[in-house]
């Protein structure tokens, strides 16, 4: 199971026998000195200290990685308050955005309500583009910021506003579901939106025996699979280029190695992955389900863990269980979520340029709101 980008670092994270390795991006350094003019070293080397603690990976971010970006860090912190920032970053950012500058992290469903119900004017989002577009339409009389402009993803990127409209007149009348990994205009034209973390309940609870679910094909199959002899279930073809690079053969070979070394293994995988992978499976959940479940095994039982998601779920269970967690097998990285640096966040706070700053018609944004409405409606009820 690796990682299908090129020019990647793999480091191998040890905990006792066990090894998982993540694919990762170079680390990030600081491009200028201009930052750290009015720091002095001792502010430095406390920042430093508290990045090497928070993040827990020693071997890759030692305290010289992390006094590097120790200037951009308190620097970013600082405008946050004085600009009345909010940061949200989802769980697949890096760990020097997680644990550095973000007020707030996790996977899409809870930051689109901490996106609501935000008190700062301003909401910077350090993710891709449509979850940006998502606080827009959450808050659209605030500042919505996206550092990234360019950070798209698969799944967004392969259905449209369109495509929508001509499954509608396929299957009239039939509720249309969308994932939340859309953007604002294919929103507009969905009765109700749904994360990784909702979207088998929400559709159980539509209405009448046919139901529209776009655009992930391959957690559209596992919608059809449970809804099976209760719904039928009309799906697009598009899916997560990250997820649907993992495969059931990996899963076989990571079994056969624990069972070798005597150890149990429990796999938990992200259900935008294919069939075969989530029937090997032990445990099938949103990202910010995986990481629970992660940490209350290592908690609880003496297992190691093989994560079916992106890089940074793994990333923070290394960071923030509390017993330490032995994981297999290895994660792969999403290009796009990657994208963001701390120098494009501090930039964007600092002086945003015009496509960082989110923007959607008056009209969209009615329409959108209502299919996210619809959903916390549905999901909290």
């Amino acid at each position: 199971m690796s990682s299908t980008l090129d020019g990647l670092k793999g480091i191998a994270v040890r905990r006792g026998s066990v090894e998982m390795v993540l694919k990762l991006p170079p680390l990030p350094s600081r491009k200028d000195q201009r930052h750290s003019l009015s720091m002095d070293n001792g502010e430095l080397q406390l920042e430093a200290n508290r990045l090497m603690e928070r993040i827990g990976q020693e071997m890759r971010w030692s305290f010289d990685a992390c006094l590097t970006i120790a200037p951009m860090t308190l620097k970013i912190n600082r405008l946050k308050k004085e600009k009345d920032v909010i940061l949200i970053a989802h769980t697949y950012q890096t760990p020097d955005i997680v644990y550095g500058v973000a007020d707030a992290v996790g996977d899409s469903y809870t930051l689109s309500k901490i996106a609501r119900d935000a008190p700062q004017s301003t909401i910077l989002f350090s993710s891709v583009r449509f979850m940006a577009e998502t606080a827009k339409i959450l808050s659209p009389d605030k500042t919505v910021l996206h550092p990234s402009p360019e950070a798209g993803c698969s799944l967004s990127e392969g259905v449209s506003a369109v495509d929508v409209r001509n499954l509608k007149t396929l299957h009239p009348g039939v509720p249309v579901a969308c994932y939340i990994n859309t953007t604002a205009a294919v929103k507009a034209e969905c009765d109700v939106c749904v994360t990784s973390s909702n979207y088998l309940s929400i559709a159980e609870s539509l209405p009448g025996d046919e139901l529209i679910f776009v655009p992930d094909r391959l957690m559209g199959q596992h919608l059809r699979t449970h809804l099976e002899g209760k719904k039928t279930v009309y799906l697009h073809e598009a899916d997560c280029e990250v997820h649907a690079a993992f495969n059931s053969t990996s899963i076989e070979r990571q079994r056969k190695e624990a069972q070798k070394r005597g150890i149990e293994l429990r796999v938990l995988a992200h259900p935008e992955c294919d069939a075969d992978v989530l029937a090997a499976s032990d445990f099938v959940g949103s990202s910010e389900s995986i990481l629970v479940e992660a940490k209350r095994i290592a908690s609880e039982e003496e297992a190691a863990v093989m994560m079916i998601t992106e890089c940074g779920t793994a990333e923070r269970a290394i960071a923030e269980s509390e017993k330490p967690i032995q994981l297999m097998g290895t994660c792969s990285m999403c290009r796009h979520m990657k994208r963001t640096h701390l120098e494009d966040i501090l930039q964007a706070i600092e002086s945003p340029r015009g496509d960082q700053v989110v923007e959607i018609g008056d009209d969209v944004i009615v329409r959108a709101r209502d299919c996210l409405d619809q959903m916390f409606e549905l999901a909290e009820s």
